[in-house]
């Protein structure tokens, strides 16, 4: 089963350039939880889910909480993080900089990563 958040937007003051982490920007989350089982699929219970409003928290406290330079860096605490805090076997975390301090047009730039539980143990 795989439960997605998609366009989280979350304000925070990460990039390399010193204005992004004084001025900070918008950034925009998309996430995939995989779960192998899914008790909540049978139950219809919110005791037998993942709370996706749990995992927003989580996700827009790592996003201000720290600064980071790397959207790279910013991609891996966040999975970390859901993997720590969520009985799920899989995470995927793509990050988007939809204004990035750039001298040319463009839709954003992005950084995803995938994790398992097993990469944590690692």
């Amino acid at each position: 089963m795989d439960i997605f958040i998609e366009g989280l937007e979350v304000y925070g003051h990460h990039g390399v350039a010193p204005e992004e982490k004084v001025l900070g920007q918008c950034y925009v989350f998309n996430l995939r939880l995989t779960l192998e089982d899914c008790p909540a699929a049978f139950s219809d219970r919110l005791d037998d889910a993942i709370d996706y409003t749990e995992v927003i928290d989580l996700v827009i406290d790592v996003a201000t909480t720290e600064s980071y330079s790397l959207l790279e860096r910013l991609a891996r605490v966040t999975a970390e993080a859901i993997l720590k805090k969520f009985p799920i076997d899989e995470v995927w975390v793509h990050i988007v900089k939809p204004h990035p301090p750039i001298a040319c047009s463009l839709t954003g730039v992005s950084a995803a990563i995938e994790l398992q539980r097993a990469d944590l143990e690692g």
